[in-house]
């Protein structure tokens, strides 16, 4: 094996890592609050500095603006009685040892009461930060394209736990 070999695998490994990392610190908490219908726990995931920018309604906001309009949509969600579930599928993930890059798709499911589900698809594109051993959300981008994303792309991508390297992923 060649020292470039050698590094590249020490790459994977360290990618491996910090990707579990990131699961445990930002996607498995992100989809806990969701199904808690806990806005506090979910806003917890963001830096302070966080940007999220919501490709579909052009909005764009910090950490306060964009806190009060996570309060209020998990306020009315839960008026509603609603159960919210939401999954991710990942189609791209860049790691360093305090910033990582990830595309990925979500499935969004809202059930009401005597209802049937109602389910979105969007495309998101989330930029974290590592501060203090601890990973949080800086960027946050989604959008539906154009209503174009659905279960193909969605489960084009691979689950959280899927660390293998091929095409765009790591």
């Amino acid at each position: 094996m060649s020292v470039g070999r050698a590094k590249e695998g020490a790459i994977r490994l360290a990618n491996a890592d910090v990707l579990t990392q990131i699961n445990r610190d930002i996607w498995i908490p992100f989809s806990t609050a969701y199904a808690a219908g806990d806005p506090e726990a979910f806003i917890a995931l963001h830096s302070p500095e966080v940007i999220r920018v919501e490709g579909n309604g052009g909005w764009i906001g910090g950490f306060e603006e964009y806190s009060g309009r996570l309060r209020e949509w998990f306020q009315w969600v839960a008026v509603q009685e609603g159960q919210l579930e939401i999954q991710f599928r990942f189609l791209e993930r860049h790691t360093g040892d305090d910033a990582s890059s990830e595309r990925g798709v979500y499935r969004l499911t809202l059930t009401y009461p005597d209802t049937d589900e109602n389910v979105w698809y969007g495309m998101f594109h989330t930029i974290c930060r590592k501060r203090n051993g601890v990973w949080r959300i800086a960027l946050d981008y989604d959008s539906d394209e154009g209503g174009t994303v659905g279960e193909e792309t969605f489960t084009s991508g691979r689950e959280m736990e899927q660390f293998e390297t091929s095409g765009s992923l790591l």
